[in-house]
């Protein structure tokens, strides 16, 4: 029979489907069957003389196991600890350099107390060091040289088969906004997503940004919904989706920022020579295999994704009345009075994902641009 390793599962499992410590099952006399409940009720009429007693016999178990006891200065590696896993079956932590990742299990009971004052138990020496309860499973080096680990950052499935670890080169305050990047935003010249299974530490896959910027600080900028996956590029104001698949690879789904759909990029370009022609814009002017036509071109248009926040935006406020004349009022006041503010938006970080059919799509939340 198949028995689970978790102390829980085991301890309910035997409550359903066996009965109490100490029960006696059945008394049988020589008319039949008599159901008693406890074993010390053995005292049966003495003229009954066959009488057969089957006892279930059971070792008394604990359903409630809580901490008692707090034990100070333990001996602990010089480590810096993250956090444990839903299930409690890893503890997370890093080297002090930020470039290894040490996983440790934990050992569960190790000591125990039979005293209702345990603080003034006695505990052997043993128990005040790190190794009596918790095991290193691996150690695995993530980090380059120029490479540190956010310590801030992890995301592990709901399974807790995979976890995810980020490591960044240092940030840049002074990078020139550059190629549709937002002025005033830092850049970090490598971001790498490592994806480990947890149970070797064996690296399945990664994902590398260059020279872009991702906030990693407690998971901001990144967002784990069932297995997809979510990554907010602040400096290019685009929203990467991923998908973490069974096999532990990441797969592109895809990006929204300055392109909602896989058609708007097409049907721009397509469009592009009538609107340049509209706005005079120079057509003689191609260096290096660039289009300064489609350069000056993307700067005068809005993203995609700011689009889709104005229009939310508009219709939202004109609907809020049914009378042209008040709707107009309502729109002037309400929308393109503030319409520069609006443009000024920038997306800082994901809230949550929902996924329905044929659309993926996370609302995102907006803050002003101040730096």
């Amino acid at each position: 029979m198949f028995r689970s390793n978790n102390v829980v599962a085991r301890i309910f499992q035997r409550q359903i489907c066996t009965p109490a410590p100490g029960t006696i099952l059945w008394k049988e006399f020589t008319e039949g069957y008599i159901e008693v409940a406890s074993i010390q009720e053995k005292r049966i009429c003495p003229e009954m003389k066959d009488i057969l007693v089957w006892v279930h016999c059971a070792r008394r178990f604990y359903e409630n196991l809580v901490p008692s006891c707090t034990i100070y200065d333990v001996e602990c590696p010089d480590h810096s600890f993250r956090k444990f896993t839903d299930d409690g079956q890893y503890l997370i932590s890093f080297s002090r350099n930020n470039q290894d990742l040490i996983v440790y299990r934990p050992r569960w009971l190790s000591f125990s107390c039979k005293e209702e004052d345990c603080d003034s138990c006695y505990l052997p020496s043993k128990a005040k060091k790190f190794e009596s309860f918790f095991t290193q499973l691996y150690c695995v080096s993530l980090a380059s040289s120029n490479e540190f680990i956010c310590k801030d950052f992890f995301l592990f499935m709901e399974s807790n088969q995979f976890g995810l670890f980020a490591t960044s080169t240092a940030q840049i305050h002074d990078a020139p906004a550059t190629g549709g990047a937002v002025q005033g935003i830092p850049s970090i010249e490598k971001i790498t997503f490592h994806l480990l299974r947890l149970e070797d530490g064996f690296r399945l896959d990664e994902r590398v940004f260059h020279n872009d910027f991702v906030n990693l600080t407690h998971s901001m900028g990144v967002f784990l919904y069932d297995d997809l996956l979510a990554i907010v590029s602040l400096r290019y104001q685009t929203i990467h989706i991923l998908q973490i698949t069974d096999s532990g690879n990441l797969v592109d789904v895809r990006s929204i920022g300055t392109f909602c759909r896989e058609d708007d990029e097409l049907f721009l370009n397509s469009n592009s020579q009538h609107v340049v022609g509209l706005h005079h814009l120079p057509l003689d002017h191609v260096e290096n295999g660039l289009d300064h036509n489609e350069t000056r071109l993307h700067d005068f248009f809005l993203s995609g994704i700011k689009q889709r926040l104005l229009s939310f935006i508009f219709r939202r406020i004109s609907n809020e009345e049914t009378d042209k004349t008040l709707r107009m009022q309502c729109l002037k006041k309400k929308f393109y009075f503030h319409f520069q503010d609006y443009v000024d938006l920038i997306v800082w970080k994901v809230i949550y994902a929902l996924l329905w059919t044929g659309t993926i799509l996370g609302p995102a939340s907006f803050v002003n641009q101040v730096w």
